[in-house]
């Protein structure tokens, strides 16, 4: 049995977490909720031993433990899968497992990383090229990546160790497909003898696969019980509230609405396949339009594309926007959105820092960055000490919150987003749902490609399908979930 014991840890004067007791029992999965800035990632890093609690105490069959560093948690048989990942882009991915994995210093035995890992990927039902650079594969890869280095840790560990698998928002980039191959290997784990320590902001996966789940509230643990609680149930113990859907009113774009987003045979090929094949779409002015799709299908050429950051083969390309007219929010956030060393206030002010009031005839006025700063923190519901807060210490549910106060700030024409929702609880997911859907009704079109179909279909006034690059009509609102689903898989 591995024990929490009245675990407190302070950032900068605030808590994170405020004397927390949990106990995680062998063979079960053990659901851990709470909304952005809860203290559920701190509470993870403290038992894996990337933060060091200021005060409680972690034991191990109610043995006292030190752990001082992820190496020490390992030896004790705990694995976790981080919310953002922890792999070399340039290595392959059998290095990357070597590299974290291997317990001497020496060469590596390339045969036999590439048969565990062809062993372990082959009992989840996954496809995985152990000799692929990292920096090479999709998100949804690489989460899988993650997923399987962990797993290959916690086998082998010392039998007699804690043998505990943390898993961080594990589902957030995995299609709904993919989330049912993992879930019953979850629960073989556990009959296995694992302790399978469940993060997700998906209440429906809970009652699917954990035994008991615990939520944090404001760093402080306000409810431990078995699984079996309703989603909404669930939501209102973390929020505090009850959580209000954002739902889609119907509100057809105009035939004269312009089309801001438009796409003509659009062709795009990539290491002698093609990954685009003769796409067109157009997105209007009051119009979401959602794109649903297996990851790694064409999504990121498309919107690459869409934002001129590749050139296509064939084809043509418009999209009426600019500046401050267009807002992206990536799939990628800590690659592509953020500068994760600066702080709140400069990774707020990235769009306008040329223009007045943040800057006149070229001097910046540092007053007007933070009341800047100040003003979209309030507005998008972002959690920090302040203004001057380092973006790498907020959890990734916040940096997420930045990225969107920032792109939506100015109410842009054209809106360019990417699973906008990853990583957020539930109440900041539809409050995000909900701005999304407050632009389309005054007027901007939304290119929305999301992995999440039930979150897709709840905004989206159309909805297309890209498989394996070639871009379908779902016929949504007419067609069913289960009918775009089949499309997706082909």
């Amino acid at each position: 049995m591995l024990t929490l014991i009245r675990i407190v840890k302070r950032f900068a004067g605030v808590t994170a977490l405020d004397g927390v007791s949990l106990a995680f029992a062998p063979g079960t999965v053990h659901g851990l909720l709470g909304e952005n800035g809860a203290g559920k990632s701190t509470l993870m890093n403290v038992l894996y031993g990337l933060v060091q609690p200021d005060a409680g105490t972690i034991a191990l069959d109610g043995r006292p433990q030190r752990i001082g560093s992820p190496a020490a948690a390992r030896r004790l048989g705990i694995g976790m899968v981080h919310q953002h990942f922890k792999l070399v882009p340039t290595l392959s991915v059998a290095d990357n497992c070597a590299l974290a994995l291997q317990g001497s210093y020496g060469r590596i035995d390339r045969p036999a990383w590439r048969r565990r890992i062809s062993e372990r990927a082959a009992r989840l039902q996954w496809r995985i090229d152990a000799d692929a650079d990292v920096e090479s594969l999709s998100v949804g890869q690489q989460q899988r990546v993650e997923i399987l280095k962990a797993l290959l840790a916690i086998e082998q560990a010392d039998s007699s160790g804690a043998r505990t698998l943390i898993l961080d928002e594990p589902t957030a980039v995995l299609t709904p497909p993919e989330i049912d191959d993992l879930l019953p290997a979850l629960r073989a784990l556990a009959s296995d003898g694992v302790a399978v320590i469940y993060i997700s902001h998906k209440l429906a996966e809970i009652g699917r696969v954990c035994d008991a789940v615990s939520v944090l509230r404001r760093g402080r643990l306000v409810h431990q019980g078995p699984a079996d609680a309703a989603p909404e149930q669930l939501a209102e113990l973390m929020i505090g509230t009850a959580v209000p859907r954002a739902a889609r009113v119907a509100q057809p774009a105009s035939a004269e609405a312009p089309a801001l987003i438009m796409l003509a045979g659009v062709s795009v090929g990539a290491l002698g396949r093609t990954v685009l094949d003769q796409v067109s779409l157009s997105v209007r002015a009051g119009e979401i339009v959602g794109i649903a799709g297996v990851e790694g299908n064409g999504q990121g050429a498309l919107v690459e594309v869409v934002l001129g950051q590749r050139v296509p083969d064939r084809g043509q390309v418009q999209v009426a926007a600019g500046g401050s007219a267009l807002g992206v929010i990536p799939d990628d956030r800590q690659r592509e959105a953020l500068v994760l060393s600066l702080s709140l206030r400069a990774n707020l002010g990235l769009k306008r820092y040329r223009q007045p009031p943040l800057s006149r005839h070229g001097w910046l006025s540092p007053t007007a960055w933070i009341a800047h700063a100040q003003a979209l923190m309030t507005r998008g519901d972002v959690r920090a000490p302040g203004v001057d807060a380092a973006v790498a210490t907020l959890s990734g549910g916040n940096q997420q919150k930045v990225v969107i106060a920032r792109e939506l700030a100015d109410d842009p024409r054209v809106i360019v987003a990417v699973n906008p929702t990853r990583g957020l609880d539930v109440g900041a997911a539809q409050a995000v749902l909900t701005r999304l859907l407050a632009a389309r009704n005054a007027g901007a079109a939304i290119l929305l490609v999301h992995s999440d179909l039930d979150e897709l279909l709840a905004v989206s006034d159309r909805v297309l399908v890209l498989q394996a690059g070639h871009l379908h009509d779902s016929g949504w609102p007419a067609a069913d979930r289960a009918a775009i689903g089949r499309l997706m898989m082909g």
